[in-house]
């Protein structure tokens, strides 16, 4: 009986560390997406003279007309600098 306990413990104890890894990594690339976008809202607020709002705003709704993922955008304005 002592082993069912044990082994229930073990694959629950399993389960928390996938989840703890797998939260993990999901903040890490939320973080340098996040990094990407910021560098991106600067260079759109240098090109189009306008402030940080509006600029986010500007790469929002060009992402929504587009169906392009707002990171994705991002990378584009960083390489081009254009969207």
């Amino acid at each position: 009986m002592r082993w069912c306990a044990f082994s229930a413990a073990l694959a629950d104890l399993r389960a928390q560390v996938l989840t703890a890894e797998t939260t993990a990594a999901n903040l890490e690339l939320a973080l340098a997406t996040n990094r990407r976008i910021g560098i991106a809202v600067g260079i759109l607020m240098c090109r189009l003279g306008v402030t940080e709002d509006q600029a986010l705003a500007v790469l929002r709704k060009h992402s929504q007309d587009h169906n392009v993922k707002v990171r994705k955008l991002a990378e584009q304005v960083i390489y081009t600098g254009n969207l």
